[in-house]
């Protein structure tokens, strides 16, 4: 019954990294001025997010990683200002 579950986890596991949507033809409709959920409506939510603010300004940065890629997005008051990365 254990050796199931395992299974059964890892396969779910599986198929839901092989649905993506960190894909290069999602990752060239997503450009300067977007917001985070917009972004998030095109790439799904990010692997880790990190957030800090100072003086009125809040900064954010998206990281997706998958085995493809690495992709780094850079929000200023919650509007993308710059993405880098590789995709393969």
């Amino acid at each position: 019954m254990k050796n199931i579950r395992t299974f059964v986890l890892f396969t779910a596991v599986a198929v839901l990294a092989a649905c993506s949507k960190l894909t290069q033809d999602n990752l060239e409709k997503v450009h300067n001025g977007m917001t985070t959920a917009e972004v998030k409506s095109i790439l799904g939510d990010p692997t880790t997010s990190n957030t800090g603010g100072a003086l009125g300004i809040t900064g954010t940065t998206y990281i997706y990683h998958t085995d493809q890629s690495d992709v780094k997005i850079t929000f200023v008051n919650d509007k993308v200002i710059a993405m880098e990365g590789t995709f393969q």
